[in-house]
């Protein structure tokens, strides 16, 4: 599939986000790609030659993207071709997961507390403050969203 220069424009953008975060660049272009390509569903191949990608890479990003839980494989009844798509869902869990690194910062301000500077205990305490009120208002917040959103993965299959 050619894509578009606003599809283009698009993956790279979603690209260009998550590498700032530390992502592989292939890993992200994968996932923005799959957020818009149509049909949903694409195979390693074409997914490889719709993104300029080798098999290889391809074939390794998807397999975090799976681990992860972001991607899906599903078949296409009669096709015995592995076709991976975006999966419902994800990014709901996506978001649930922050309240573990939410809570670990926390921990890593905590354990400053016994060696910080008495005299400027902000650097860390700053960061104990704001993980402990996300801690606190992360639950709630995920309710709200979840009963807002309803981001229960859909059971539609190809």
């Amino acid at each position: 599939m050619t894509m578009t220069e606003a599809q283009h424009a698009y993956v790279d953008r979603v690209a260009t986000f998550f590498t700032m975060f530390g992502s592989a660049r292939a890993w992200a272009e994968i996932l923005g790609w799959l957020m818009i390509c149509e049909p949903a569903e694409r195979t390693q191949a074409e997914i490889a030659a719709d993104l300029g990608l080798s098999a290889g890479t391809v074939s390794t990003q998807l397999r975090t993207h799976v681990q992860l839980g972001m991607v899906e494989q599903v078949r296409v009844r009669g096709d015995r071709t592995q076709r991976y798509r975006l999966r419902s869902g994800a990014w709901y869990g996506v978001m649930a997961s922050e309240l573990e690194r939410i809570r670990a910062l926390g921990d890593l301000a905590r354990a400053g507390d016994d060696i910080l500077p008495r005299d400027r205990p902000e650097r860390v305490t700053e960061l104990g403050d704001l993980a402990d009120f996300f801690a606190r208002e992360w639950p709630p917040l995920m309710e709200r969203m979840a009963a807002e959103l309803d981001p229960s993965p859909s059971e539609t299959r190809i």
